[in-house]
């Protein structure tokens, strides 16, 4: 049985997967003559990786709008980015595939010529437009990929990309066929009526995250206090302005900070209160330019707004007997879950966490975690610090029959953990992880 958190990953694949199928009940004509039917694979692969290359992109445009009715498929927001970027980069490969393939059919008798049809300059726009719009997918995503860009260039970078889907649309919709090479979608109404649709939805997703989502009012919040916690780590207070928002203890904001100084960057903190609570507590470490600079500027009164919240990262999905894992700031759902449980004053869960840190000063909630363990005796935590510890295995933890893997912190932590539990038996289905590093 496919899990719901699993369906959202399958259909957005098999989106991309559609044109393959369209394109051969179509059935497009053979070329005739000896050159065309050397050429005639080259087409075949060609146009076939443009459609599904457009198709992929679209779907990942929709992914990255953040539709909160899509995340129950996802198992959250951080698996519909996780698959947002593999089908984004599927779709890369695809979209530079289609130009090459086509160029291939000049080879080896016209090397020129299969240069030349990388470049613009080809007399008809319609072409022109689509080399511009790879040769734009190609620098954006390049620098997406292998630059260390601050994190405000990277998501205008993302942006950017909006402009290539909306070429490569153009280029599909108006690109019209020569002789020994016919355009399919132009051809069949079947064909052409999925690429319009699945290019409208990807459209209306970028217009969407773009320009749509930055303007829709959202909740207001003021900064009531900040308390720092240790050099790199503040808590910071927020109550709001109107209605205070819903959420479910582990979920997290998207926050705006106006203050001077402070750039208009939205950033996801974990919300570290009890649910129902009408103020807000969130966690900041100063990992990078911008969250350094909060650390250090922000004060009482400055104002925020939220968009949120987001996330399926709820212990309640899972059984009896559980594993808590934090690395570093990752510790931020779990303090909202044990503060939730201590406002209760039980748990029926028998939980073993372990708080991972690089050494003991980084362990800010330590006195806290150590409390609340002892209001609710079934929540035994202990404190694992890599320079005294080394790292956690999943062979230091005990009988892992039945229980259910909680994960949040580093990708590499995360991911070596899961490849380790698997090793030990724990099935997928009971390893439950959220990657705060959307990037």
């Amino acid at each position: 049985m496919i899990r719901p958190r699993r369906l959202g990953e399958i259909i957005a694949w098999g989106l991309g997967l559609v044109p393959v199928v369209l394109w051969f009940v179509a059935g497009p004509e053979v070329p005739v003559g000896r050159r065309g039917v050397e050429a005639w694979p080259f087409l075949v692969i060609g146009q076939v990786a443009g459609l599904v290359g457009m198709a992929l992109l679209s779907v990942s445009f929709v992914l990255s709008a953040r539709l909160r009715g899509l995340e129950d498929y996802f198992g959250g927001l951080d698996g519909m980015y996780r698959t947002h970027h593999r089908v984004g980069l599927a779709a890369f490969g695809f979209l530079l595939l289609h130009p090459v393939a086509l160029a291939l059919r000049f080879v080896p008798a016209d090397w020129g010529r299969a240069v030349a049809f990388l470049l613009p300059g080809h007399a008809r726009w319609a072409v022109d437009l689509g080399v511009y719009a790879l040769w734009g997918m190609i620098l954006l995503l390049g620098v997406t990929l292998t630059a260390r860009v601050p994190y405000d260039k990277w998501k205008l970078s993302h942006k950017g990309l909006g402009l290539v889907l909306l070429g490569g649309a153009v280029h599909m919709w108006f690109v019209e066929g020569t002789r020994g090479m016919r355009v399919a979608v132009a051809e069949h109404a079947a064909l052409w009526g999925y690429m319009t649709a699945i290019v409208g939805l990807g459209l209306a997703g970028a217009v969407y995250k773009i320009v749509v989502l930055p303007l829709w009012p959202k909740p207001r919040y003021t900064v009531a206090g900040v308390e720092r916690l240790n050099d790199d780590v503040v808590e910071v207070t927020l109550t709001p302005q109107g209605e205070p928002i819903d959420f479910v203890p582990g979920q997290f904001v998207f926050v705006t900070f106006y203050g001077a100084g402070l750039t208009r960057e939205s950033h996801p903190y974990t919300l570290c209160g009890p649910a129902d609570a009408e103020t807000l507590t969130i966690t900041v470490k100063a990992l990078g330019d911008y969250t350094r600079r909060l650390c250090e500027r922000l004060e009482a009164g400055i104002e925020a707004s939220l968009e949120g919240p987001y996330g399926r990262f709820d212990y309640r999905d899972g059984g009896d007997r559980q594993i808590w894992i934090a690395g570093g700031v990752g510790v931020a759902p779990f303090l909202s879950w044990t503060r939730n449980m201590a406002r209760d004053g039980t748990t029926t869960r028998d939980v073993d966490f372990y708080y991972c840190v690089h050494d003991r000063s980084d362990a800010v909630y330590r006195e806290e975690f150590g409390a609340i363990s002892q209001q609710l005796p079934n929540v035994h935590v202990a404190l694992v610090c890599s320079v005294e510890d080394g790292h956690l295995h999943a062979d230091d933890i005990g009988d892992v029959t039945d229980a259910d893997v909680f994960m949040c912190g580093p990708k590499r932590l995360t991911t070596d953990l899961r490849r380790q539990f698997r090793r030990r038996g724990v099935p997928d289905r009971r390893i439950h992880y959220e990657d705060f590093e959307f990037r």
